[in-house]
């Protein structure tokens, strides 16, 4: 873990780090962050371990009665931990850890804590330094998701929810770097039920969805023997005793295949079109020169894919604690209650920006 993050910042970051950040230590048991509400700080783990835990009671009386019937002796369930290299905290639009969860340390443990405006003016600053500041969050959250997605199959949570419809991620590039895409990509049609990508398939393309919906599918290992025949049976005697279930359903203006441009090119989930879709492609190889030689769309780029990262991670993790509120219509609003689904008014410029841009690239590529 200690190499996922730091591996992607030169020494002058890590410098950097150290200069503007402080040494804080914790107590085993003591909270580092409280559930409802946002810290201050960007932390990165020295020495010690922290656990993350979800408060199963999200939903009051209902959530308990759930809980009741799943048999859980606690409402509050770890989901993760962290441990030296890790990192989490607040980050400019990249919130590591949503205020459903709480973070308490498991031992002794000591944290280099760095401002939030400190670090948010050096990401301003110093483009270069926040091109590998967000590829390194953007590889530390891929592994992140990973790790947690077997817990959220165990569960059996049902579907993750995916990135806002509106296209959010367009907002934070330029007109320069979407320009650069459609010279460089090429549409790519595909048919409902064709599988675009397979698990432990090599990646060798980023794909943008233009039209149509990919669902996302991962392999779930089968522990229990009855569990394992019935698998079997269903795959027609198929050796590999796992199945595949769909967690989450991709949109236009998603990205598919950011991991070529981390440091695992292998795919772990299986990508398939649940209805004729219009994706763009964009070259595995011209993507990796481009973001090389231009550290400017390269700070965008990953500043995108993590903030894409983080929004999958929430929903995950939303949905294995019983989830925030969600309006209904006809239900009158509650200014003091926060909806999972409600929108950041900080962000909706963004919003109407990028949705104006995605149209015009639908337009230049002539896709209805």
């Amino acid at each position: 873990m200690i190499d996922i993050f730091l591996k992607n910042l030169s020494n002058s970051d890590i410098q950097w780090l150290k200069q503007n950040g402080q040494i804080q230590n914790i107590k085993s048991g003591e909270a580092l962050i409280e559930k409802g509400r946002s810290p201050d700080f960007f932390y990165l783990i020295v020495s010690g371990e922290l656990r993350a835990t979800i408060n199963q009671n999200q939903g009051g009386r209902l959530g308990m009665a759930f809980a009741a019937l799943e048999d859980e002796s606690s409402l509050e369930q770890e989901i993760t931990r962290f441990s030296p290299g890790d990192v989490l905290g607040k980050l400019p639009v990249v919130e590591l850890t949503p205020a459903i969860v709480s973070v308490r340390a498991s031992e002794n443990t000591s944290l280099l804590a760095v401002p939030y405006e400190i670090l948010q003016e050096q990401i301003k600053e110093d483009v270069s330094f926040a091109s590998r500041f967000y590829r390194g969050i953007a590889v530390l959250l891929s592994e992140r998701f990973e790790r947690i997605i077997q817990y959220f199959l165990r569960h059996q949570k049902g579907q993750i929810s995916p990135i806002q419809n509106v296209p959010l991620i367009f907002g934070e590039l330029s007109d320069s770097d979407l320009d650069w895409m459609l010279g460089i990509g090429r549409l790519e049609e595909i048919n409902a039920d064709e599988i675009l990508i397979y698990t432990n398939e090599q990646i060798e393309n980023l794909y943008i969805i233009l039209q149509g919906t990919i669902a996302v599918f991962v392999k779930e290992a089968q522990t229990n023997r009855l569990a394992s025949v019935f698998a079997l049976l269903e795959n027609d005697g198929a050796t590999d005793a796992s199945i595949e279930r769909e967690i989450i359903r991709l949109y236009r203006g998603e990205i598919l295949g950011e991991v070529i441009a981390l440091d695992n090119p292998m795919s772990t989930f299986t990508l398939r079109a649940l209805e004729k879709s219009i994706l763009l492609k964009i070259p595995e190889r011209q993507l990796l020169v481009k973001l090389q030689q231009d550290v400017g769309i390269a700070s965008r780029f990953y500043r995108v894919i993590a903030m894409l990262l983080s929004e999958r991670l929430q929903g995950l993790i939303s949905r294995l604690g019983y989830g925030r509120s969600h309006y209904q219509t006809g239900q009158s609003l509650k200014l003091g209650t926060e909806y999972e689904d409600e929108i950041n008014i900080d962000v909706m410029d963004n919003l109407t920006l990028g949705g104006a841009r995605f149209e015009w690239m639908l337009k230049r590529l002539k896709v209805s």
